[in-house]
């Protein structure tokens, strides 16, 4: 079809408000081709044609008089100012597609089938795929409770949560719902359309954030559903990265050992670790069992625990393994009688033991309180035992503390060790027995385990000697050298304890996939892996283990006779 006809079509497909004539349509071709002085002399009108130009472009045509203009803008601009009509923002019908309206079903069947709302999507989802949505709900006391708690969640889950709407109820209070920030389609602010990349998907997504805001701002009670659906939530992560964990999470995954210091927290800093929060509820919510690990020697599992929890982690004090009470109870059994070289904050636990006479030195983290003093005493306690007992606790060479690193434990030990000509017992990691404490309460056998800690050889090497799989993260005291180490290799290395819970959950979720197609085979198709992040069915729950702490004595090797 040429350019002439084009306008006739659009005459004949004009709205009831106007009757197109037969002179107006014999008159065509000679406006489209042929120069019409009186339009050029209306500003308004459009320039004329330039006999370069090739005359099959498309031209549009006015309904209400007889000009033509080489472009629909320009048509819109003169019908507004010169018949004061309103141009109607309707969209050609090739530009409407299943990908740019409503909430969109991806599962073999459906077809793309289109729903109004995430709502009617989710309860398809539920009803006809067997599809479960987690729900975490929360009571926040304050507006600063709330924005640090959403924070965290953002930051787990690499998203942001974009308030979409506020209602008042009669009650007093008000409902603000956030929605995925990759939800819907992208619509440019500015007066020209432009081809600008966007991070929308092109539909909605079925992740929301409801918050109810109590009358006078009383609280507020939050549902968070975080499952999302129709695009993949670890997209620009390195490939390789990806296929690294996927090996090392091949074989099944019912419990973690986490360490305390650098991948939940940092020392001197009064905030957790991206997305460490939420990252711990998800694996609570997957039924994966959680036991917190740590050498810290300047807090007692009591302090530890409130700190925790002021931070933002529901731990509970059966759930930390700390070297302080096994030391504690060492001493007691041993009847051993200690100079202390340990910090100021812990010294009270230390109080049912018998400290005159000293006959031990047990040294830990000195949080940087050390004098000349207080090595020469160590000294003379070790020089002058036939059998010199030197306990370390941990066996910390450095660690990270307001983004600088610090001695630990280990190297003030290593002075001592030194010039006594002895080694030192070590109560905590890397020690075998101490970590096999904390995963017998589990009741999960060290090769269903993972270990995630920054430090190479107190959490990696130690774990992969118990026969777990070690995770090293890039926070803490992590640094670039620890990857290109010679000797000790861990299995993978993520960059948080938030990544590796994304890992997790996109393994739950492909195991369920399997497990609810009746030919064994993923019920979605290959290509749509990229798009779509697929909710899984829940977790099992573990069995109920008690978690008591057995706090063994370690065996003391003495090179002499028993110490008096």
């Amino acid at each position: 079809m040429d350019s002439c006809n084009q306008p006739v079509q659009q005459v004949s497909n004009a709205s009831n408000s106007y009757e197109s004539s037969p002179e107006k349509n014999n008159k065509l071709h000679s406006l489209t081709v042929q120069e019409n002085p009186a339009i050029q002399d209306n500003p308004d009108s459009p320039p004329p044609i330039d006999g370069n130009k090739n005359n099959s472009e498309e031209q549009h045509l006015c309904q209400y008089c007889d000009r033509v203009y080489p472009s629909r803008t320009n048509l819109s601009r003169h019908i507004f100012r010169v018949h004061r009509v309103p141009a109607k923002k309707s969209k050609p019908p090739d530009a409407i597609t299943s990908e740019s309206r409503g909430a969109i079903c991806y599962e073999e069947g459906c077809n793309n089938e289109k729903f109004k709302s995430t709502t009617e999507l989710r309860n398809h989802l539920v009803n006809k795929h067997n599809f479960i949505f987690q729900v975490i709900k929360n009571v926040l006391q304050t507006e600063q409770d709330f924005i640090r708690w959403k924070k965290n969640v953002e930051e787990a889950c690499d998203i942001k949560w974009v308030k979409q709407a506020a209602k008042k109820k009669a009650s007093g209070s008000t409902v603000v719902t956030y929605i995925c920030h990759r939800s819907g389609k992208f619509r440019s602010s500015g007066p020209r359309r432009r081809a600008l990349k966007s991070c929308k998907i092109g539909h909605f997504c079925t992740a929301y954030l409801k918050v109810v805001i109590l009358e006078d701002g009383k609280g507020y009670q939050v549902e968070l559903y975080p499952d999302h659906y129709g695009h993949d939530m670890s997209s620009s992560e390195d490939k390789k990265v990806k296929v690294q964990v996927a090996k090392c999470l091949n074989n099944p995954v019912r419990g973690v050992l986490i360490s305390t210091t650098g991948v939940l927290f940092e020392n001197g800093k009064y905030e957790a670790i991206k997305g460490s929060v939420v990252a711990v509820e998800r694996l609570r919510e997957l039924g994966i069992a959680v036991r917190f690990i740590t050498n810290d020697s300047r807090r007692t599992p009591e302090e530890l625990v409130k700190k925790l929890q002021t931070l933002g982690f529901n731990i509970t004090e059966e759930e930390i393994f700390s070297p302080i009470p096994v030391v504690i109870n060492t001493l007691l059994t041993l009847g051993l009688r200690p100079y202390l070289m340990v910090h100021q904050d812990i010294r009270a636990a230390f109080e049912k033991i018998d400290q005159s006479s000293p006959n031990c030195v047990v040294i830990g983290d000195l949080g940087g309180n050390i004098s000349s003093e207080v090595f020469n005493k160590a000294y003379q306690v070790l020089t002058s035992s036939p059998s010199p007992v030197l306990v370390k606790l941990g066996n910390e060479k450095y660690y990270k503390e307001k983004n600088e690193m610090v001695l630990g434990a280990a190297s003030y030990a290593a002075a001592l060790e030194y010039a006594c000509s002895t080694e030192a017992m070590v109560v905590g990691k890397p020690c075998y027995d101490f970590i096999m404490n904390a995963v017998t309460t589990m009741g999960v056998p060290p090769q269903e385990m993972l270990m995630v800690g920054d430090d190479l050889e107190n959490d990696i090497q130690a774990a992969q000697r118990c026969g777990m799989r070690a995770i090293l993260v890039k926070t803490g005291k992590f640094r670039s050298d620890d990857a290109k180490h010679e000797v000790i290799k861990p299995d993978t290395i993520v960059k948080n304890l938030a990544h590796l819970v994304d890992m997790l959950v996109m393994k739950s979720k492909r195991e369920s996939s399997v497990k609810s197609s009746s030919d064994g085979h993923p019920k979605y198709p290959q290509e749509h892996k990229k798009t779509v992040n697929r909710t899984p069915e829940k977790c099992m729950e573990p069995v109920a283990i008690n978690t008591v702490h057995a706090y063994e004595v370690y065996p003391f090797r003495f090179s002499g006779p028993e110490v008096s």
